[in-house]
């Protein structure tokens, strides 16, 4: 059994999505004990971070050499860490409803993605134009997960050439389709990842489909 069937099955199993949402009872009463542990969490997350960094320059050049791959291991982990708290806590908290630029939101969204890929991974944007609802950094929040969903997929990862990742951006009167597709020729696995993102896009009025006829997403908002 893999990590990644191992943690869809509780997900699914363990925790009612309605659990994490703002509308419930349970979620309300919940939100403020997530968040707490969360923001100290993340507290504990900068503070071993920083301390993986000060090693790094400490140590001398011909032991960091020696080490650099373990290093850089653990900050990527670290910063995995980081991307998935502040996922997790989006998903949480109730959050006001804004207009961010499409440009903005991918960027963000790379950025928190970028530590689960290869070095070798491509990643193409067609388009940044136009404007999408938001909430608490829902939508990048979601990219990022799907975009690490492609990425962890075991084709993916272990495939000895470059693959590649295009996001596709589709703007029309009062809709938006954005597109992750990947260059694999199957489909990565069901996973909690893309529970997360179908829970994200929901908070803003989004939908989250496989592409019909290809590796891939389509996140969907009116």
């Amino acid at each position: 059994m893999t990590d990644e069937t191992l943690l869809s099955a509780s997900f699914s199993s363990a925790i009612r999505p309605e659990s994490f949402g703002a509308g419930g009872e349970e979620a309300s009463s919940l939100s403020p004990l997530w968040g707490g542990m969360l923001h100290e969490f993340r507290n504990h997350l900068t503070l071993l971070l920083a301390g993986t960094t000060e090693i790094r320059a400490a140590l001398p050049r011909s032991v960091a050499s020696d080490l650099a791959e373990t290093l850089d291991e653990m900050e990527a982990s670290l910063q995995n860490i980081t991307t998935l708290t502040s996922c997790i806590d989006t998903a949480i908290k109730p959050g006001e409803q804004l207009i961010s630029d499409l440009d903005e939101v991918i960027e963000r969204a790379l950025t928190m993605a970028r530590p689960s890929l290869r070095s070798d991974v491509q990643v193409t944007v067609n388009s940044r134009a136009g404007a999408v609802r938001n909430r608490s950094g829902a939508v990048e929040c979601a990219l990022a997960a799907l975009i690490s969903d492609l990425a962890r997929a075991a084709e993916f990862r272990k495939s000895p050439t470059a693959h590649q990742l295009r996001i596709e951006v589709y703007a029309g009167r009062g809709a938006l389709t954005i597109e992750i597709q990947s260059s694999a020729s199957h489909p990565p696995p069901a996973s909690w990842r893309r529970l997360l993102a179908q829970r994200l896009a929901a908070a803003v009025a989004g939908t989250l489909e496989p592409l019909s006829d290809r590796v891939g997403f389509c996140l969907k908002f009116q």
